[in-house]
């Protein structure tokens, strides 16, 4: 039986062993922690609220509109930049099936006198749709890029706008700044070629 036998001691911890236990645990809540502030510092401004629920891409096009349509938003000289940077809209590619193709997809009108019209209906998925969200990246580069060739005092109020609908568009590194050096290689080659042959979609 177990009489006469001895139980073997519980192995314990060390003094040295329970300081780098508790040593690793805060390195990795430190971590965490910066995380945590870098994520919120890099989108500042952005409420999410449960009981009025907006769709950020329809936010887009109210900025862009408002900033066509008050000339308070942006302060340039009278230069048509309106009508410049629609035309750059429009000329514009996004992410598409197989290829790139027309931002017109997801552009109803633009112009000076009816300002941006969006479908955003078309992007209402990009959280689970991979090319949504790649669509709706590429529209956030889009419209930085023409703002800051043809309007680039407007960028400082675009980009406030700009980040709210980055937050919910995953795997997207769009610069909202107007540092277009991230479009996409074969966007920005598109891009670039319809707005110096003039090329209509």
């Amino acid at each position: 039986g177990l009489k006469g036998s001895k139980l073997s001691p519980r192995p314990t911890l060390s003094a040295a062993a329970v300081f780098f236990f508790f040593k690793g645990m805060a390195k990795q809540l430190l971590l965490v922690l910066a995380l945590a502030v870098s994520v919120s510092a890099k989108f500042e401004g952005w409420i999410y609220d449960p009981e009025h629920p907006t769709e950020p891409f329809d936010e887009v096009a109210k900025a862009v509109t408002d900033m066509i349509h008050d000339h308070g938003l942006v302060d340039r000289r009278d230069d048509n930049w309106q009508g410049n940077f629609c035309s750059c809209m429009e000329n514009g590619h996004i992410s598409s099936w197989y290829q790139y193709a027309s931002a017109m997809y997801l552009i109803d009108t633009c112009n000076p006198k009816e300002g941006f019209i969006m479908r955003s209906g078309h992007l209402q998925d990009r959280h689970v749709e991979p090319l949504q969200g790649m669509m709706a990246c590429d529209t956030l580069k889009l419209i930085t890029y023409c703002l800051s060739h043809h309007a680039q005092e407007a960028l400082p109020t675009w980009e406030k706008t700009c980040k709210n609908a980055h937050y919910t568009t995953p795997a997207c590194n769009v610069d909202c700044s107007g540092a277009v050096h991230r479009f996409g290689g074969l966007g920005l080659v598109a891009l670039a070629a319809a707005a110096f042959f003039g090329f209509n979609a």
